[in-house]
Protein backbone atom coordinates (compact mmCIF):
# COMPACT_ATOMS: atom_id res chain seq x y z
CA UNK A 1 0.00 0.00 0.00
CA UNK A 2 1.24 3.50 -0.79
CA UNK A 3 2.23 5.93 1.94
CA UNK A 4 -0.66 7.51 3.83
CA UNK A 5 -1.37 10.98 2.37
CA UNK A 6 -1.03 14.03 4.60
CA UNK A 7 -4.23 15.10 6.40
CA UNK A 8 -6.26 17.96 4.94
CA UNK A 9 -6.09 19.81 8.29
CA UNK A 10 -2.82 19.72 10.27
CA UNK A 11 -3.10 17.61 13.41
CA UNK A 12 -0.47 16.77 16.05
CA UNK A 13 1.72 13.81 15.14
CA UNK A 14 1.33 12.36 18.66
CA UNK A 15 -1.88 10.39 19.16
CA UNK A 16 -3.34 9.23 22.46
CA UNK A 17 -5.98 6.49 22.36
CA UNK A 18 -7.71 4.02 24.66
CA UNK A 19 -7.33 0.33 23.83
CA UNK A 20 -10.63 -1.19 22.74
CA UNK A 21 -12.00 -4.39 21.27
CA UNK A 22 -12.43 -2.48 17.99
CA UNK A 23 -8.82 -1.66 17.15
CA UNK A 24 -9.56 -0.32 13.67
CA UNK A 25 -11.29 2.69 15.24
CA UNK A 26 -7.92 3.63 16.73
CA UNK A 27 -5.73 2.53 13.81
CA UNK A 28 -7.54 4.39 11.02
CA UNK A 29 -7.24 7.95 12.48
CA UNK A 30 -3.59 7.36 13.36
CA UNK A 31 -2.78 6.38 9.78
CA UNK A 32 -5.07 8.94 8.16
CA UNK A 33 -3.61 11.79 10.22
CA UNK A 34 -0.02 10.70 9.72
CA UNK A 35 0.71 9.98 13.37
CA UNK A 36 4.39 9.37 14.09
CA UNK A 37 3.90 8.33 17.69
CA UNK A 38 0.96 6.73 19.51
CA UNK A 39 0.40 6.31 23.24
CA UNK A 40 -2.06 3.52 23.96
CA UNK A 41 -3.86 3.56 27.31
CA UNK A 42 -4.49 -0.04 28.29
CA UNK A 43 -6.81 -1.19 31.04
CA UNK A 44 -6.21 -4.65 32.56
CA UNK A 45 -8.96 -6.08 30.34
CA UNK A 46 -7.51 -4.57 27.15
CA UNK A 47 -3.83 -5.54 27.34
CA UNK A 48 -4.12 -8.11 24.53
CA UNK A 49 -6.02 -5.67 22.31
CA UNK A 50 -3.41 -2.98 22.97
CA UNK A 51 -0.67 -5.45 22.03
CA UNK A 52 -2.34 -6.14 18.68
CA UNK A 53 -2.86 -2.44 17.93
CA UNK A 54 0.78 -1.75 18.78
CA UNK A 55 1.91 -4.50 16.39
CA UNK A 56 -0.14 -3.00 13.54
CA UNK A 57 1.20 0.51 14.19
CA UNK A 58 4.82 -0.62 14.49
CA UNK A 59 4.50 -2.51 11.20
CA UNK A 60 3.69 0.86 9.60
CA UNK A 61 6.71 2.57 11.17
CA UNK A 62 4.82 4.34 13.98
CA UNK A 63 6.49 4.61 17.41
CA UNK A 64 4.28 3.13 20.12
CA UNK A 65 4.15 3.29 23.89
CA UNK A 66 1.61 1.40 25.99
CA UNK A 67 0.56 2.98 29.29
CA UNK A 68 -1.30 1.09 32.02
CA UNK A 69 -4.59 2.81 32.88
CA UNK A 70 -6.56 1.66 35.92
CA UNK A 71 -10.30 1.98 35.35
CA UNK A 72 -11.41 0.36 38.60
CA UNK A 73 -12.24 3.62 40.42
CA UNK A 74 -13.55 6.99 39.28
CA UNK A 75 -11.12 8.97 41.45
CA UNK A 76 -8.07 7.36 39.86
CA UNK A 77 -9.23 8.12 36.32
CA UNK A 78 -8.84 11.89 36.71
CA UNK A 79 -5.56 11.49 38.59
CA UNK A 80 -4.11 9.35 35.81
CA UNK A 81 -5.34 11.76 33.14
CA UNK A 82 -3.70 14.62 35.01
CA UNK A 83 -0.43 12.65 35.23
CA UNK A 84 -0.49 12.12 31.48
CA UNK A 85 -1.07 15.85 30.95
CA UNK A 86 1.96 16.60 33.11
CA UNK A 87 4.05 14.22 31.07
CA UNK A 88 2.92 15.85 27.85
CA UNK A 89 4.11 19.18 29.26
CA UNK A 90 2.24 21.20 26.66
CA UNK A 91 3.15 18.96 23.72
CA UNK A 92 0.43 19.03 21.01
CA UNK A 93 -1.61 15.84 20.98
CA UNK A 94 -4.54 14.26 19.16
CA UNK A 95 -6.82 12.45 21.61
CA UNK A 96 -8.90 9.65 20.13
CA UNK A 97 -12.10 9.24 22.18
CA UNK A 98 -13.40 6.19 20.28
CA UNK A 99 -12.40 3.55 22.85
CA UNK A 100 -12.87 2.99 26.56
CA UNK A 101 -15.86 3.51 28.82
CA UNK A 102 -17.80 6.77 29.05
CA UNK A 103 -16.07 7.52 32.36
CA UNK A 104 -12.65 7.08 30.78
CA UNK A 105 -13.39 9.33 27.82
CA UNK A 106 -14.89 11.97 30.12
CA UNK A 107 -11.80 11.87 32.31
CA UNK A 108 -9.56 12.40 29.31
CA UNK A 109 -11.74 15.07 27.72
CA UNK A 110 -12.25 17.02 30.95
CA UNK A 111 -9.10 16.56 33.01
CA UNK A 112 -6.41 16.07 30.39
CA UNK A 113 -7.86 18.59 27.93
CA UNK A 114 -8.32 21.16 30.71
CA UNK A 115 -4.67 20.87 31.73
CA UNK A 116 -3.47 21.30 28.17
CA UNK A 117 -5.81 24.25 27.59
CA UNK A 118 -3.75 26.32 30.02
CA UNK A 119 -0.91 26.43 27.49
CA UNK A 120 -0.51 28.20 24.17
CA UNK A 121 -3.34 28.18 21.63
CA UNK A 122 -1.38 25.99 19.24
CA UNK A 123 -1.05 23.38 22.00
CA UNK A 124 -4.79 22.87 22.41
CA UNK A 125 -5.59 19.13 22.07
CA UNK A 126 -7.37 17.81 19.01
CA UNK A 127 -10.27 15.54 19.98
CA UNK A 128 -11.46 12.96 17.46
CA UNK A 129 -14.09 10.23 17.39
CA UNK A 130 -14.14 7.47 14.75
CA UNK A 131 -17.63 6.83 13.37
CA UNK A 132 -17.09 3.48 11.65
CA UNK A 133 -20.73 3.09 10.58
CA UNK A 134 -20.76 6.43 8.73
CA UNK A 135 -17.11 6.01 7.77
CA UNK A 136 -15.94 9.39 8.94
CA UNK A 137 -13.79 11.09 11.56
CA UNK A 138 -15.68 13.52 13.78
CA UNK A 139 -13.52 16.24 15.34
CA UNK A 140 -14.82 17.77 18.56
CA UNK A 141 -11.92 20.20 19.06
CA UNK A 142 -10.33 22.59 18.40
CA UNK A 143 -13.12 23.09 15.83
CA UNK A 144 -16.16 20.91 15.30
CA UNK A 145 -15.91 19.28 11.88
CA UNK A 146 -16.15 15.95 10.12
CA UNK A 147 -14.00 14.42 7.41
CA UNK A 148 -14.49 11.27 5.34
CA UNK A 149 -12.58 8.19 6.34
CA UNK A 150 -9.91 7.55 3.72
CA UNK A 151 -8.82 4.13 2.48
CA UNK A 152 -5.68 3.76 4.60
CA UNK A 153 -5.77 0.07 5.59
CA UNK A 154 -4.15 -2.93 3.95
CA UNK A 155 -5.13 -6.55 4.61
CA UNK A 156 -1.99 -6.90 6.71
CA UNK A 157 -3.00 -3.87 8.80
CA UNK A 158 -6.40 -5.40 9.51
CA UNK A 159 -5.03 -8.84 10.40
CA UNK A 160 -2.36 -7.47 12.75
CA UNK A 161 -4.80 -5.11 14.48
CA UNK A 162 -7.21 -7.97 15.08
CA UNK A 163 -4.49 -10.25 16.46
CA UNK A 164 -3.86 -12.46 13.43
CA UNK A 165 -0.87 -13.26 11.25
CA UNK A 166 -0.74 -14.91 7.84
CA UNK A 167 0.19 -18.57 7.66
CA UNK A 168 -0.32 -18.95 3.92
CA UNK A 169 -2.26 -17.80 0.86
CA UNK A 170 -1.37 -15.26 -1.82
CA UNK A 171 2.30 -15.69 -2.45
CA UNK A 172 3.33 -19.14 -1.18
CA UNK A 173 4.26 -22.07 -3.42
CA UNK A 174 0.95 -23.84 -2.66
CA UNK A 175 -0.98 -20.71 -3.55
CA UNK A 176 0.98 -20.27 -6.79
CA UNK A 177 0.15 -23.88 -7.78
CA UNK A 178 -3.55 -23.29 -7.03
CA UNK A 179 -3.61 -20.07 -9.05
CA UNK A 180 -1.98 -21.78 -12.07
CA UNK A 181 -4.63 -24.49 -11.92
CA UNK A 182 -7.39 -21.89 -11.57
CA UNK A 183 -6.15 -20.11 -14.68
CA UNK A 184 -6.18 -23.37 -16.65
CA UNK A 185 -9.76 -24.05 -15.54
CA UNK A 186 -10.98 -20.47 -15.96
CA UNK A 187 -13.28 -21.08 -18.94
CA UNK A 188 -14.98 -24.01 -17.21
CA UNK A 189 -15.23 -22.14 -13.90
CA UNK A 190 -16.89 -19.13 -15.54
CA UNK A 191 -19.40 -21.41 -17.28
CA UNK A 192 -20.32 -23.22 -14.06
CA UNK A 193 -20.85 -20.00 -12.12
CA UNK A 194 -22.63 -18.05 -14.83
CA UNK A 195 -24.84 -21.04 -15.73
CA UNK A 196 -25.69 -21.85 -12.11
CA UNK A 197 -29.44 -21.18 -12.60
CA UNK A 198 -29.64 -24.22 -14.92
CA UNK A 199 -27.20 -26.49 -13.14
CA UNK A 200 -28.35 -26.57 -9.51
CA UNK A 201 -29.32 -30.26 -9.50
CA UNK A 202 -26.32 -31.24 -11.59
CA UNK A 203 -23.96 -29.70 -9.02
CA UNK A 204 -25.27 -32.22 -6.49
CA UNK A 205 -24.64 -35.12 -8.85
CA UNK A 206 -21.10 -33.90 -9.60
CA UNK A 207 -20.41 -33.53 -5.89
CA UNK A 208 -21.55 -37.09 -5.21
CA UNK A 209 -19.47 -38.58 -8.07
CA UNK A 210 -16.41 -36.62 -7.02
CA UNK A 211 -16.66 -37.90 -3.45
CA UNK A 212 -17.13 -41.44 -4.76
CA UNK A 213 -13.99 -41.06 -6.90
CA UNK A 214 -12.05 -39.80 -3.91
CA UNK A 215 -13.28 -42.82 -1.95
CA UNK A 216 -14.21 -40.68 1.04
CA UNK A 217 -13.92 -41.20 3.91
CA UNK A 218 -11.41 -44.06 3.39
CA UNK A 219 -9.49 -42.18 0.69
CA UNK A 220 -9.22 -44.97 -1.91
CA UNK A 221 -8.89 -43.34 -5.33
CA UNK A 222 -11.46 -44.70 -7.84
CA UNK A 223 -11.42 -42.43 -10.95
CA UNK A 224 -14.00 -44.33 -13.05
CA UNK A 225 -17.55 -43.27 -12.19
CA UNK A 226 -20.94 -43.42 -13.86
CA UNK A 227 -23.97 -41.14 -13.93
CA UNK A 228 -27.39 -42.68 -13.37
CA UNK A 229 -28.48 -40.89 -16.58
CA UNK A 230 -27.01 -39.37 -19.73
CA UNK A 231 -26.41 -35.67 -19.03
CA UNK A 232 -27.87 -33.24 -21.55
CA UNK A 233 -28.33 -29.51 -22.04
CA UNK A 234 -26.09 -27.30 -19.90
CA UNK A 235 -24.85 -30.36 -18.00
CA UNK A 236 -23.44 -31.85 -21.21
CA UNK A 237 -21.89 -28.47 -22.08
CA UNK A 238 -20.21 -28.45 -18.69
CA UNK A 239 -18.83 -31.96 -19.20
CA UNK A 240 -17.51 -31.12 -22.67
CA UNK A 241 -15.73 -28.08 -21.22
CA UNK A 242 -14.39 -30.25 -18.40
CA UNK A 243 -12.97 -32.63 -20.99
CA UNK A 244 -11.44 -29.78 -23.01
CA UNK A 245 -9.87 -28.48 -19.79
CA UNK A 246 -8.49 -31.99 -19.09
CA UNK A 247 -10.35 -32.25 -15.80
CA UNK A 248 -11.95 -35.55 -16.85
CA UNK A 249 -12.84 -37.65 -19.86
CA UNK A 250 -16.48 -38.28 -20.73
CA UNK A 251 -17.76 -40.99 -23.05
CA UNK A 252 -20.76 -38.88 -24.08
CA UNK A 253 -23.15 -41.06 -22.10
CA UNK A 254 -22.96 -42.15 -18.46
CA UNK A 255 -19.25 -42.81 -18.00
CA UNK A 256 -16.59 -40.38 -16.75
CA UNK A 257 -12.97 -40.84 -15.71
CA UNK A 258 -11.51 -38.21 -13.40
CA UNK A 259 -7.98 -37.03 -14.27
CA UNK A 260 -6.71 -37.03 -10.66
CA UNK A 261 -7.86 -36.28 -7.11
CA UNK A 262 -7.26 -32.55 -7.64
CA UNK A 263 -9.71 -32.59 -10.56
CA UNK A 264 -12.30 -34.41 -8.47
CA UNK A 265 -11.89 -31.91 -5.64
CA UNK A 266 -12.34 -29.08 -8.14
CA UNK A 267 -15.61 -30.34 -9.69
CA UNK A 268 -16.74 -31.61 -6.31
CA UNK A 269 -16.89 -28.01 -5.07
CA UNK A 270 -13.56 -26.25 -5.41
CA UNK A 271 -14.82 -24.48 -8.52
CA UNK A 272 -17.04 -22.27 -6.31
CA UNK A 273 -13.93 -20.86 -4.63
CA UNK A 274 -12.27 -20.35 -8.02
CA UNK A 275 -15.38 -18.64 -9.42
CA UNK A 276 -15.37 -16.22 -6.49
CA UNK A 277 -11.68 -15.57 -7.10
CA UNK A 278 -12.21 -14.83 -10.79
CA UNK A 279 -14.90 -12.26 -10.09
CA UNK A 280 -13.07 -10.66 -7.16
CA UNK A 281 -9.85 -10.53 -9.15
CA UNK A 282 -11.59 -8.58 -11.90
CA UNK A 283 -13.01 -5.93 -9.56
CA UNK A 284 -11.06 -2.63 -9.51
CA UNK A 285 -9.84 -0.76 -6.44
CA UNK A 286 -9.66 -3.65 -3.99
CA UNK A 287 -7.01 -5.77 -2.29
CA UNK A 288 -7.77 -9.42 -1.85
CA UNK A 289 -6.21 -12.67 -0.69
CA UNK A 290 -7.45 -16.10 -1.84
CA UNK A 291 -7.10 -19.26 0.23
CA UNK A 292 -5.72 -17.40 3.20
CA UNK A 293 -4.56 -19.33 6.26
CA UNK A 294 -4.33 -17.22 9.42
CA UNK A 295 -3.28 -17.87 13.00
CA UNK A 296 -4.32 -15.94 16.09
CA UNK A 297 -1.19 -14.79 17.89
CA UNK A 298 -2.65 -15.30 21.39
CA UNK A 299 -4.36 -18.67 21.07
CA UNK A 300 -2.54 -20.28 18.14
CA UNK A 301 -5.94 -21.07 16.60
CA UNK A 302 -5.78 -21.33 12.81
CA UNK A 303 -8.52 -20.62 10.30
CA UNK A 304 -8.82 -20.96 6.54
CA UNK A 305 -10.44 -18.13 4.60
CA UNK A 306 -11.64 -18.95 1.08
CA UNK A 307 -11.28 -15.27 0.18
CA UNK A 308 -10.78 -12.00 2.01
CA UNK A 309 -11.51 -8.73 0.21
CA UNK A 310 -10.57 -5.24 1.43
CA UNK A 311 -12.12 -2.11 -0.05
CA UNK A 312 -11.99 1.34 1.58
CA UNK A 313 -11.14 -0.13 5.00
CA UNK A 314 -14.07 -2.57 4.88
CA UNK A 315 -13.60 -6.33 4.83
CA UNK A 316 -15.61 -8.98 3.00
CA UNK A 317 -15.00 -12.54 4.24
CA UNK A 318 -16.18 -15.09 1.67
CA UNK A 319 -17.00 -18.67 2.62
CA UNK A 320 -17.55 -21.10 -0.31
CA UNK A 321 -19.51 -24.35 -0.06
CA UNK A 322 -20.69 -27.00 -2.52
CA UNK A 323 -22.02 -29.83 -0.37
CA UNK A 324 -25.73 -30.31 0.28
CA UNK A 325 -26.81 -27.98 3.07
CA UNK A 326 -27.99 -30.43 5.70
CA UNK A 327 -29.56 -28.76 8.73
CA UNK A 328 -26.64 -29.10 11.15
CA UNK A 329 -24.00 -28.44 8.49
CA UNK A 330 -25.65 -25.29 7.13
CA UNK A 331 -26.08 -23.93 10.65
CA UNK A 332 -22.35 -24.46 11.25
CA UNK A 333 -21.47 -22.68 7.98
CA UNK A 334 -23.53 -19.65 8.94
CA UNK A 335 -22.21 -19.46 12.49
CA UNK A 336 -18.60 -19.86 11.36
CA UNK A 337 -18.94 -17.20 8.65
CA UNK A 338 -20.42 -14.75 11.14
CA UNK A 339 -17.91 -15.31 13.92
CA UNK A 340 -14.87 -15.39 11.68
CA UNK A 341 -15.78 -12.18 9.86
CA UNK A 342 -16.25 -10.31 13.14
CA UNK A 343 -13.00 -11.68 14.53
CA UNK A 344 -11.00 -10.77 11.42
CA UNK A 345 -12.55 -7.43 10.49
CA UNK A 346 -14.51 -6.22 13.51
CA UNK A 347 -17.34 -3.77 12.84
CA UNK A 348 -16.04 -3.09 9.33
CA UNK A 349 -16.47 -6.72 8.23
CA UNK A 350 -19.23 -8.44 6.28
CA UNK A 351 -19.55 -12.24 5.91
CA UNK A 352 -20.79 -13.80 2.66
CA UNK A 353 -21.70 -17.44 2.17
CA UNK A 354 -21.50 -18.71 -1.43
CA UNK A 355 -23.20 -22.09 -1.80
CA UNK A 356 -23.50 -24.13 -4.98
CA UNK A 357 -26.57 -25.81 -3.48
CA UNK A 358 -29.79 -24.01 -2.46
CA UNK A 359 -30.44 -23.03 1.16
CA UNK A 360 -33.87 -23.34 2.73
CA UNK A 361 -35.90 -20.54 4.27
CA UNK A 362 -34.98 -21.53 7.83
CA UNK A 363 -31.26 -21.29 7.08
CA UNK A 364 -31.75 -17.96 5.33
CA UNK A 365 -33.56 -16.61 8.39
CA UNK A 366 -30.69 -17.81 10.58
CA UNK A 367 -28.18 -16.16 8.22
CA UNK A 368 -30.11 -12.88 8.43
CA UNK A 369 -30.09 -13.05 12.24
CA UNK A 370 -26.31 -13.53 12.22
CA UNK A 371 -25.73 -10.80 9.64
CA UNK A 372 -24.49 -13.23 6.97
CA UNK A 373 -25.26 -12.52 3.31
CA UNK A 374 -26.11 -15.61 1.22
CA UNK A 375 -25.90 -16.38 -2.49
CA UNK A 376 -26.94 -19.99 -3.03
CA UNK A 377 -27.76 -22.18 -6.00
CA UNK A 378 -28.95 -20.14 -8.98
CA UNK A 379 -27.98 -16.94 -7.13
CA UNK A 380 -24.27 -17.66 -7.65
CA UNK A 381 -24.50 -15.99 -11.07
CA UNK A 382 -25.36 -12.73 -9.24
CA UNK A 383 -22.10 -12.63 -7.31
CA UNK A 384 -20.50 -9.95 -9.56
CA UNK A 385 -23.53 -7.68 -8.96
CA UNK A 386 -23.30 -8.32 -5.22
CA UNK A 387 -19.62 -7.43 -5.25
CA UNK A 388 -20.25 -4.16 -7.08
CA UNK A 389 -23.02 -3.19 -4.63
CA UNK A 390 -20.85 -4.02 -1.61
CA UNK A 391 -17.98 -1.92 -2.93
CA UNK A 392 -20.29 0.99 -3.75
CA UNK A 393 -22.13 0.96 -0.40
Amino acid sequence: MSETPAPTTATPDLHLCIATGQNLANLIPALQCGAREVWILQTPAMVASATHLAAALKARGVAVERLDFDDSAVATLHAQAAAIAERLDGRPVTINLSGGTKLMTLALAQTLAAHLATGAQEHLPHLVYTDTLRRRLDWLAPQARSEPMRAVLSINDVLLAQGYRRQGGSGGAESAHWQRGAQERERLTRFLGESAPGLERFFGVLNALAHAALGEPQGRWNPEQRFAFTPGGKASQALRLAQETAVLTWDGEEGVVWRDPEAAQYLGGGWVEEYAGLKIGGAPGREWAPRLSIEHVDTGTTNELDALVLHENRVLVVECKAARARDDKAADWIYKASQLARAVGGQLARPLLLSARPLGDEHRRRASEYGVDVLAGAELARFPDYLRRWMAA
